[in-house]
């Protein structure tokens, strides 16, 4: 590749010949340069004017106008070549060097995104697709679990779609992992229906967190319960030894029981 400095050194102290227009390749300018700097040193000799004067003036010119002009016009007129060439080796190089860079930006750009999956359920959130949304978040869930933000939003869209147990999972959730807007849960649109459950202010209270439900006690069954007064005796003595058989009623209640409906 040409060098303009080389050029404009050239020009500087050999520009009366023209030697700086043979090395940056042109040769029809350089042949001229040089037939004009014997024609003004004949004109000089004869006549005793300084003619040769005009093309060292020439060269001068070159010089500063090369050592002045910016490296990306130089090599735009002078290297153009040169850069064609080695554009065109890159371009024929073996794929096995262009592959893996192409590979690499295209594993990066489908690698999956947090910040991707919430925008997208917001989007859908705002578009009403609350399902949709569900699902992104769910998403974006799979990549940072304890995203209080990620949370909340749930919470919302399980409350629209008024259910209430995924809708109180997901705000304790948030709650727990550093949720602090709470203002923001008495308030928001979302949350009316869930803020209207009968256990909401005791969810509140208990710090956002669902009481246990209390195990519900099967009430005792009692004679009056299963037995009918419209059954004969031989049906209330069956009765009373299939309680006795499952374990209900012990020998002695069975033969007291009995004893009562005989009447003995």
């Amino acid at each position: 590749m040409k060098s303009k400095y080389v050029a404009a050194a050239l020009a500087f102290f050999l520009g009366i010949f023209g030697v700086h227009r043979f090395y940056l390749g042109k040769r029809f300018w350089g042949v001229a340069h040089f037939l004009l700097f014997w024609l003004c040193f004949a004109i000089t000799v004869e006549e005793n004017t300084p003619a040769i004067m005009l093309p060292a003036l020439l060269g001068f010119i070159d010089a500063v106008l090369l050592f002045v002009m910016p490296e990306v016009e130089f090599n735009e007129r002078y290297n153009r070549r040169y850069m064609n060439s080695t554009s065109e080796q890159w371009e024929n190089e073996p794929r096995r060097r262009q592959i893996p860079r192409a590979s690499s930006k295209s594993k990066n750009q489908s690698a999956p995104d947090v910040s991707d999956f919430k925008r997208s359920g917001i989007e859908k959130f705002r578009d009403y697709d609350y399902e949709g949304a569900i699902d992104s978040f769910q998403k974006a869930l799979e990549l940072q679990h304890e995203d209080p933000a990620t949370h909340f939003n749930l919470a919302c869209c399980y409350s629209i779609l008024e259910d209430a147990d995924q809708a109180y999972d997901h705000l304790g959730k948030a709650i727990s992992y550093g949720f602090k807007d709470t203002d923001k849960i008495n308030t928001h649109d979302a949350l009316s229906f869930l803020r209207t459950q009968p256990g909401f202010d005791t969810f509140v209270k208990e710090g956002y967190k669902r009481p246990a439900s209390p195990p519900v006690e099967e009430a005792p069954l009692s004679l009056k319960d299963i037995m009918s007064p419209a059954d004969d005796l031989l049906d209330q003595i069956i009765k009373l030894g299939e309680l006795r058989d499952k374990g209900v009623l012990t020998d002695e209640e069975f033969a007291l029981q009995k004893r009562k409906i005989l009447g003995e």
